[in-house]
């Protein structure tokens, strides 16, 4: 499932999130920095990599780093970017690509900043 979204509020910080089972997004505004943290997403099995597909509209001279972790949010694992798509003329799809050092662990989270 693909989901965009573009999120408005009436405050001037106002985080409108949205979450659908296990797809959760927000959305900040006014905010010249901030760090979203996914909630944990227990797997059947062990996660040695994971491979994220984003649509998103970065405006010019801002930076966004994805981070993936599969222990409960004790480490992050840089996601590297592998390959951009563009929807239209606002959005493009990033596909971000992570392997994790240990891959023993099934529980995976997201670390956007």
């Amino acid at each position: 499932m693909l989901i965009r979204a573009r999120f408005i509020g009436s405050q001037a910080n106002d985080t409108p999130a949205l979450n659908y089972k296990d797809v959760a997004l927000v959305g900040y505004l006014s905010n010249t920095e901030g760090t979203y943290l996914s909630r944990e997403n227990a797997m059947a099995q062990a996660v040695a990599s994971t491979k994220l597909y984003v649509q998103m509209d970065v405006p010019s001279a801002t930076t966004v780093r994805w981070f993936a972790g599969n222990d409960g949010g004790e480490t992050w694992e840089v996601c590297v970017l592998e390959d951009t798509r563009e929807v239209d003329h606002e959005w493009t799809e990033y596909t971000y690509g992570c392997e994790f050092v240990d891959g023993s662990d099934s529980r995976v989270r997201y670390n956007l900043s």
